[in-house]
């Protein structure tokens, strides 16, 4: 334990938390980063549908140093496609014709590059009817580290976002507000997000230093919560040996969000495990010490009264006599929707472990009165 330095605690402590990623409506979606749905998108974005504004064209033409900065492009002669085929079968991801230029992208996601671009090449050059120039490039994510193809530069997932950023007010306020205002934000945060850039999605350097020469000191500390971890978990369970000696009881172990660390315990003739008792523990909010809650868990199946418990204890739990170890300000009572489960929650007056051991108690003690004899009463056993 002498090895848990204090200066190597206080290094731990300066560290930044993880960032969040948002959440947007394609990373929800849960196959967003795929190429031919992103891919899609592009598409959508840059003109493919006469109803979608094509913003992203415009940023793309900044990429690509073609004129109409500052100007509204006229879409007449404009005409997005997708995996256009060539004269020997192969495809090109996104083919943009207009009467003042022409653009072929090849859209990588993660895959490596092995393309025909010399049919690529041959095809764009058979859309030219206006003497129009041809402009190519691969679009792909920053993390994506293909090696670079003749004539055909990349475009950063990054630098394609960061150039429709700078210009979405301009292009956007061109148009009455709509679906598609939202929508394409979205569409650039989740480009961003998969470009690789997001900070959230690689350790910095003051991290991976300061792991690095600490790195005994971290597996210690994290043996160290492991055994903690076990030792709340056969403390939860001698607490219920404690009232309930001639039962079995099983556990289970959860992490919730926040670092909140959920011992289940089950005991025998509760149900088939639908109703039961838990010890939460969880960080203080000064960040250094830790605290203790009990949730209780009651199901219809195994309280047919369930609606009755429920009234019972909405109106009986501010009674001293009702479990006395809680804090009665710190409560959730909730019956769910359909009527089925039964949440009893409180926290303790301090948060200690042995406030949250008396009210596991209490707790368990009531649920089994509630299941075993139909008594709803709000004084415990003595």
């Amino acid at each position: 334990m002498s090895d848990l330095s204090t200066d190597f605690l206080q290094q731990l402590d300066s560290l930044p938390p993880e960032a969040v990623p948002e959440v947007n409506f394609f990373t929800a979606g849960g196959s967003g980063y795929l190429e031919n749905p992103t891919s899609d998108l592009l598409a959508l974005f840059m003109g493919e549908n006469a109803g979608v504004p094509p913003w992203l064209l415009n940023a793309l033409l900044h990429c690509l140093n073609i004129g109409n900065e500052g100007d509204a492009l006229d879409t007449t002669s404009l005409e997005v496609s997708r995996e256009v085929i060539t004269e020997d079968g192969k495809f090109l991801d996104l083919l943009i014709y207009h009467q003042d230029f022409i653009i072929g992208i090849e859209h990588k996601t993660f895959s490596a590059i092995n393309n025909p671009f010399e049919s690529y090449q041959q095809l764009l050059e058979s859309c030219v009817d206006n003497g129009q120039p041809i402009y190519t490039c691969i679009v792909k994510p920053d993390a994506n580290r293909c090696p670079p193809q003749a004539g055909w530069p990349f475009i950063n997932y990054s630098t394609l976002v960061d150039a429709a950023r700078n210009r979405l007010g301009h292009d956007q306020a061109r148009l009455p507000f709509s679906k598609w205002h939202v929508f394409y934000t979205e569409f650039l945060n989740h480009l961003y997000a998969l470009s690789g850039k997001e900070p959230e999605q690689i350790m910095n350097n003051d991290k991976q230093t300061f792991v690095t020469e600490n790195f005994q000191q971290l597996l210690k500390a994290n043996a160290l919560l492991a055994e903690f971890e076990a030792a709340m978990i056969e403390t939860a369970k001698l607490t219920m040996a404690e009232i309930f000696p001639d039962k079995n009881c099983r556990h289970r172990v959860n992490n919730w969000e926040g670092d909140y660390k959920a011992i289940h315990l089950y005991p025998e003739g509760w149900g088939n495990e639908t109703s039961w008792v838990t010890l939460v523990y969880y960080p203080a909010e000064n960040g250094q010490t830790m605290k203790f809650y009990v949730n209780g868990i009651v199901n219809v199946a195994d309280c047919p009264e369930l609606a009755t418990l429920h009234q019972a204890i909405e109106e009986n739990k501010h009674s001293a006599l009702f479990l006395p170890a809680a804090n009665k300000d710190d409560e959730e009572i909730l019956l769910s929707r359909s009527g089925k489960e039964l949440t009893i929650s409180f926290g303790t007056p301090n948060g200690t472990l042995e406030e949250g051991r008396q009210l596991l108690k209490e707790m368990a003690l009531f649920i089994e009165g509630a299941l075993t004899e139909n008594a709803f009463v709000v004084e415990l056993p003595r």
